[in-house]
């Protein structure tokens, strides 16, 4: 320390700088340099300072921006959301899902929602994922700095998500031209998808993105599923099972044990897959193909499976067809059907024309609606033999309306949204529309149930958080929403070229999935392996998928039948089919379908 000799001057400015950590000038020199000493250390002092708040404010930038959810994403191959919605959750746990087999696996999220909310919905809906990683950022997703944020020209896919309140899908179109045309975009072709609502967007996107993306147009893909629905019971379980990546779903190989074999021979040759189609080497789609139509090299096959790991040729040797149980001569036509539309909307006449490609010969639409539009469109419409078309003044809300009702003689009911109130003319919200689908619902069943009819009913909800809210294990009662939409999304996102297949599927001029009576092909009363019912299909130009079976008759049902479905079923496993029991099928829209 300092000498108690010394003045108090110098004491204090050893002490001083000492404090300072400049003991080694603390003592001797002349006043000059102590003071040259002291700029030195302040100047050090501010120096340090000012370098240490420089660093600190990034390090709090940083953090923030991770808060907020603004910092960029380093990733590839990773599944691109963009957008935010009750549909985003459904995407997210059906990636996931997908995902289960594929270790650190991926998905981003860049929506105008905050962050942590995002991530604390997904948490709660979607629950633990140790195979995907799922990261959230904010921001716009038509800005192009938004974009480069999530890196876009990575990722494997791209799902855009409209906006609930933006009916003209504006949002969608804005984000396809950020990504199509940002000067900073990948060489090769994104993978895109998204669903539309507006006819003229829909044509905009596709000629600005050409082959870059797959569109689903909703009220088509919704309507073109309604009408399918509501008139083959249990067809929803089929549907939902094909779009989901719970159990089986629709696979491509390359098999080329099977170049040169029919497609006859490439059905019967696995005993837990199923054939559908072929995939050629020219991208061209053919489902249900001829029965000797060839595997060329190059080509794929299209199967139905649990998994891609899981479509094996089976190594049985021995035929399991037993042609004695194959009867072709037992055809039951179908019935003509009695539906009644409760409601009326812009998609309404699209529905009828679809239930007409349907419908069997001298069917009969009644349609109970309080607006003019649907009576003179209804009176526009040229009856044929295979459908008339009859209108009623009602609102399907009233329980009084609905009480007059022929629901004794009515086979399927189905309810639609009314995107106008009649009475007034105003536009309504969707939860105003769901309300009214909503009580319409509960006061069709009442009536069901009460007067224990036989009939299924079909509703169509806007909101998917409502859905929940109907649902019941009553198998026949289908709620068609944008969940099946955001199914099909998914499906897409993972493969591509699914899209031309479900366009196929859910089209009335092409293949589609039919439930026909088990005595359409084989004759019941022994137990028979589904290489039999395979080969009866194929003989009839048709691909057999499963079977729907009938449940046993519990309280709970209340003397309703119920059934359930089996889809790709081991081939081999013998099965003891009953007379109320269908066969799923693919098959073309010809005259033994109806």
């Amino acid at each position: 320390g300092a000498s108690p000799k010394e003045s108090i001057l110098e004491q204090a400015w050893f002490y001083a700088l000492t404090s300072l950590g400049a003991f080694w000038n603390a003592e001797g020199g002349t006043w000059l340099f102590r003071l040259s000493s002291l700029v030195v250390v302040f100047t050090a002092i501010f120096v340090i300072g000012t370098l240490i708040s420089i660093l600190t404010s990034a390090f709090s930038l940083k953090v923030e921006q991770l808060k907020k959810g603004r910092s960029r994403v380093i990733e590839s191959d990773h599944s691109l959301i963009l957008g935010w919605g009750e549909e985003t959750l459904i995407l997210i746990k059906e990636l996931v899902t997908a995902n289960e087999n594929r270790p650190n696996s991926c998905i981003t999220i860049l929506a105008k929602e905050d962050k942590t909310l995002m991530e604390g919905r997904i948490r709660d809906y979607i629950g633990p994922h140790k195979q995907t990683r799922i990261v959230c950022r904010n921001g716009n997703p038509s800005s192009v700095s938004d974009l480069e944020l999530v890196s876009i020209n990575t990722a494997k896919s791209i799902m855009l998500l409209g906006s609930i309140n933006d009916k003209a899908d504006l949002s969608i179109l804005k984000t396809v031209l950020a990504i199509i045309n940002n000067p900073n975009r990948r060489e090769e072709p994104y993978h895109i998808v998204t669903a539309i609502n507006s006819p003229k967007v829909l044509d905009s996107i596709k000629m600005i993105s050409k082959d870059e993306i797959e569109i689903i147009h909703k009220g088509e893909f919704v309507t073109k599923i309604e009408a399918q629905t509501l008139l083959q019971a249990g067809l929803s379980l089929v549907i939902t099972d094909l779009l989901d990546f719970k159990g089986d779903e629709i696979y491509f190989k390359n098999e080329t044990k099977l170049v040169g074999k029919s497609y006859k021979e490439a059905s019967h040759s696995y005993n837990t897959s199923t054939v559908i189609g072929f995939h050629k080497s020219n991208n061209e789609i053919l489902l249900n193909p001829p029965l000797d139509t060839v595997l060329e090299a190059g080509d794929e096959i299209i199967a139905i499976s649990n998994d891609d790991d899981t479509i094996k040729i089976s190594e049985q040797s021995k035929s399991l067809v037993d042609k004695n149980a194959i009867n072709l001569h037992n055809f039951i036509p179908p019935k003509a059907k009695n539906i009644l539309i409760l409601g009326w909307n812009l998609h309404t006449i699209k529905l009828i024309n679809h239930i007409y490609e349907n419908t069997p010969k001298n069917s009969h639409v009644l349609i109970a609606a309080s607006c003019d539009h649907s009576k003179i469109q209804v009176e526009k419409y040229i009856s044929s033999d295979n459908l008339t078309l009859e209108h009623i003044e009602a609102d399907p809300a009233e329980r009084a309306h609905l009480e007059n009702l022929p629901f004794d003689s009515i086979d399927h009911v189905v309810i639609l949204p009314s995107y106008e109130n009649e009475l007034n003319e105003t536009t309504q919200s969707m939860n105003q529309l769901d309300a009214n689908t909503l009580v319409t619902l509960l006061n069709v069943r009442e009536i069901r149930d009460n007067n224990s009819y036989q009939l299924t009913i079909t509703s169509e909800l806007m909101d998917i958080e409502n859905r929940s809210l109907i649902e019941t294990k009553d198998n026949d009662d289908f709620v068609v929403s944008d969940h099946l939409i955001s199914l099909a999304i998914a499906q897409i996102a993972e493969n591509k070229s699914l899209s031309p297949i479900f366009n196929s599927i859910f089209d009335p001029a092409d293949n589609e999935i039919y439930l026909k009576p088990i005595t359409n092909y084989i004759n019941i009363g022994e137990p028979v392996s589904f290489f039999t019912i395979v080969e009866a299909a194929l003989l009839q130009n048709e691909t057999a998928l499963g079977y729907r079976y009938k449940l046993a008759d519990i309280p709970a049902f209340k003397g309703k039948e119920h059934y359930d479905i089996v889809i790709n079923p081991t081939k081999s496993n013998l099965v003891n089919f009953k007379p109320d029991d269908k066969i799923i099928v693919l098959a073309d829209d010809d005259e033994r379908s109806k």
